[in-house]
């Protein structure tokens, strides 16, 4: 144990480290649960250990049940971490490895009696294993000559289930398993005693010298369930760790702490954890009980701990007047503030590193290979090491990164979700801010055409008058030397003519009311213009902000300034053109009863923009378009079409286009100022 992370009276929790062996005369509140895990252990060979996660277990196991073996003359072989994969050593070799360590490492010291282990050929660690337990001249002593059994401990069993995607490989570790549970001969085993007399009077084939005690987290206990058929030990003896009473809450804070917990502030601590392990991340309430988490108390307590110790000089017991403030949002806290002390640059790609590389898909803790650690990532990880984050495991494997416990997996998971959102978000807003630049683009072409065309038509029209007034002069020099008929017949010509300017006038008046009119929805595309490039430096500072991970407040809120200036960088709808008076008419085309509810939705805002929305028709799914979409008839009602489209944006409905559907420019049976909004399934 670092010195960081030692347990003794000035530092008696371990954050979220478990309770070590060494430190059982700190670990308290937990007899009632530790006399049935040992009544069980003594009855039967094999029993399973399960528990919700932040309950305690290998807490359980280290300072709790193994102290309590070793008084009984039974060896605890703690196998921590089963090792994965296609490299991995076979399971009785690992076994046969924790025994040997065990051994070597127990206070009491111990020694086999009777010959040395002999490794059979070719590696065959199961008949190894299995003969150690039940070699008639192979047992274990200590120096008093009393004999003693062992105890397998395989804790964190889950991870046979989250660490190996095997099947296979999960199969043979059962079957391996197995035989040892339900003291089976193994097939390997069955053929040395057939071929050597010798090795089968020594073997005492109904013996079973040792126990195995599996611990796992309790939302597996379906999956160890599925191997009950082959193995049916599994089934036979299980406990169930449950979270602490409020009672015993009390105890282990004021054992453990000692002098340095007054007894009303550990009453104070104990309700708070309480009314937090009964409560959601947004302080709902979720149970009315008192059940206590281990975990969060030990959490608490070290945290509180911490402070006192910061005191200069340090203070006489723990401080828990503001712990009401302090302590909301327990792990959340623990795991921001880990990363607060790392240096800007590493902190976005050690939390990225964290968040994909150390935890499963669902949320599970999973070791990763130190050596495999990019190497200007190293810095980070030994500062979250040393803030009690992360731990460094050395196995056969070589040492191994982990977080320190599952509640953190969680954590970190919700973290990882944030990020992505964010960056979705990010993205999302970019992808807007494109489409903006090309209904831009696209309606700045169409203004230019539409200007060109006006520009045409008025030539036509001067070119038009110009050889009217040409015919009238000729006619009225006809007139000068011609009949009175021709005078006359010259006099209407005249008149004709005038009417016609009288006419090309009019037009020419109403093209400058066009050209006025096209002028001004220039100014509104230049003023949209504006409202883009404000989005657009809105959104890189945004994203800026995103990459340090210095203000993600701030960052979301200039995010949402990007949004409204998008919504409001669509060119403002025009009123209906003379040609329409009564209003367009836009008919909505749905696909469900349920989507009636996004047109009652969008409706003010249509109607604002000078629309009439008519009765909605509810059409089978198959005869919708895939996207929502605007559809005008005739060339000339485009620009409508594009007022609803911007309509339906700022109404929350984003990149509704608009789309001509040729055929119609003449048509009786669709009447001019008709649109039709054709709504994509589910909205």
């Amino acid at each position: 144990m670092t010195e960081r992370t030692r347990i003794d009276a000035q530092h008696p929790w371990p954050w979220l480290e478990p309770f070590t062996e060494s430190a059982s005369r700190f670990f308290n509140g937990r007899d009632e649960a530790l006399q049935a895990l040992l009544r069980a252990v003594l009855a039967v060979p094999v029993c399973v250990l399960f528990g919700k996660s932040g309950l305690g277990k290998t807490s359980l196991l280290l300072a709790g049940l193994f102290p309590l073996l070793r008084e009984r003359q039974m060896l605890p072989v703690p196998l921590r971490r089963l090792e994965h994969g296609a490299g991995a050593a076979p399971l009785s070799a690992q076994l046969l490895r924790a025994l040997d360590a065990a051994v070597a490492a127990s206070a009491q010291p111990l020694r086999w009696e009777g010959p040395p282990r002999t490794a059979p050929a070719e590696g065959d660690f199961v008949a190894a294993l299995w003969e150690q337990l039940h070699d008639r001249q192979q047992r274990l002593l200590d120096e008093q000559g009393r004999a003693w059994s062992i105890v397998f401990v395989l804790d964190q069993f889950e991870e046979v289930f989250t660490l190996q995607p095997d099947e296979e490989l999960r199969r043979r570790l059962f079957c391996e398993l197995g035989d040892l549970l339900e003291n089976r001969l193994p097939p390997t085993v069955d053929a040395r005693l057939d071929a050597d007399d010798a090795l089968l009077d020594r073997i005492d084939l109904d013996a079973q010298r040792y126990r195995f005690l599996l611990s796992l987290r309790e939302d597996f206990l379906p999956e160890v369930e599925a191997w009950v058929h082959l193995i049916p030990r599994l089934g036979a003896q299980r406990v169930r760790l449950t979270p602490m009473s409020a009672e015993e809450a009390l105890q282990a804070v004021r054992q453990t702490g000692g002098t340095l917990v007054k007894a009303q502030d550990a009453a104070r601590i104990v309700d708070f954890v309480s009314r937090q392990a009964a409560a959601d991340g947004a302080g709902r309430a979720l149970q009315p009980s008192r059940a206590i988490e281990p975990a969060l108390l030990s959490l608490v307590c070290a945290s509180l701990n911490a402070d006192r110790l910061a005191q200069q000089p340090p203070g006489a017991s723990l401080v828990v007047d503001d712990l009401e403030a302090r302590g909301s949002q327990i792990l959340d806290r623990f795991y921001d503030d880990a990363f607060a002390t790392l240096a800007p640059p590493l902190r976005e790609p050690a939390a990225r590193w964290v968040e994909n590389e150390l935890i499963t898909d669902g949320g599970t803790r999973r070791p990763f290979p130190v050596e495999a650690v990019d190497d200007e990532l190293r810095p980070a990880l030994a500062q979250l090491v040393d803030q009690r984050l992360l731990r460094v495991e050395n196995t056969e494997q070589g040492p191994q990164v982990e977080l320190v416990h599952d509640r953190l997996a969680a954590v970190a998971l919700r973290h990882a979700q944030t990020a992505l959102q964010q960056a979705d978000a990010a993205q999302r807003l970019l992808r807007e801010k494109e489409n903006a630049e090309r209904v831009l683009l696209e309606q700045r072409a169409e203004m230019e055409e539409q200007r060109a065309r006006q520009e045409q038509q008025r030539a036509e029209q001067a070119q038009a008058v110009s050889r009217r007034f040409r015919r009238m002069n000729r006619l009225l020099v006809l007139a000068v030397f011609g009949a009175g008929a021709m005078a006359v017949w010259a006099w209407n010509e005249r008149q004709r003519a005038h009417e016609e300017s009288q006419r090309a006038q009019e037009a020419l008046a109403a093209w400058r009311d066009s050209a006025l009119q096209a002028q001004s929805q220039y100014d509104r595309w230049q003023s949209a213009q504006k409202n883009l490039t404000t989005a657009e430096r809105k959104v890189d500072q945004a994203v800026q902000l995103l990459k340090s991970g210095s203000a993600p407040a701030q960052a979301t809120e200039l995010l949402s300034e990007a949004q409204r200036s998008y919504a409001n960088s669509s060119l403002q709808p025009a009123p209906a053109p003379p040609d329409c008076p009564a209003g367009r008419r836009l008919y909505p085309q749905v696909g469900s009863e349920a989507d009636l509810a996004v047109i009652e939705r969008v409706k003010p805002a249509l109607r604002e923009a000078g629309f009439n929305v008519m009765k909605a028709e509810v059409l089978p799914a198959r005869k919708l378009p895939a996207d929502t979409e605007v559809r005008y008839f005739r060339n000339a009602e485009g620009v409508g079409a594009l007022a609803a489209a911007a309509a339906l944006r700022r109404a929350g409905l984003p990149n509704v286009p608009a789309r001509l559907v040729p055929g119609y420019e003449d048509s009786r049976s669709i009447r001019p100022c008709h649109y039709e909004l054709w709504l994509a399934v589910g909205g």
